[in-house]
């Protein structure tokens, strides 16, 4: 999905703002630093994650709940540092670029690269 997607996507949860920060590549297309994404991976607030019931959801091996379909949370807010961007909480590129050099996963390459060169120059 695009930004204009993606945003579309995030509204119809209907959640608080200040209660979720978009990780990863939404954080990268929320910047204009990528195309497209193909799902919301976010963190929530453990008061959000009670709200919704999070904990009820299914989990993955990475630790990742699925409430919502084409959606991942995690629920620790304060393992994320975050920036504001369109009025919405994001990742911060260097959490982002540090993420993505430890997963080390081919699909992340151009990210890496990307999210290098827009930090050499900004």
């Amino acid at each position: 999905m695009n930004k204009q997607e993606f945003i579309a996507a995030l509204e119809k949860l209907n959640l608080p703002k200040t209660e979720f920060i978009i990780l990863s590549g939404g954080s990268l297309l929320m910047r204009g630093l990528r195309e497209a994404t193909n799902d919301l991976d976010l963190c929530v607030s453990k008061k959000l994650a009670k709200q919704i019931d999070l904990y009820n959801a299914p989990k993955d091996q990475k630790g990742f709940y699925t409430p919502f379909e084409n959606c991942q949370m995690l629920d620790d807010m304060d393992e994320f540092e975050f920036d504001l961007v369109d009025g919405y909480q994001c990742e911060t590129l260097e959490s982002v670029l540090a993420f993505k050099k430890r997963a080390h996963r081919p699909k992340d390459s151009k990210d890496i690269e990307v999210v290098e060169r827009y930090l050499k120059n900004h």
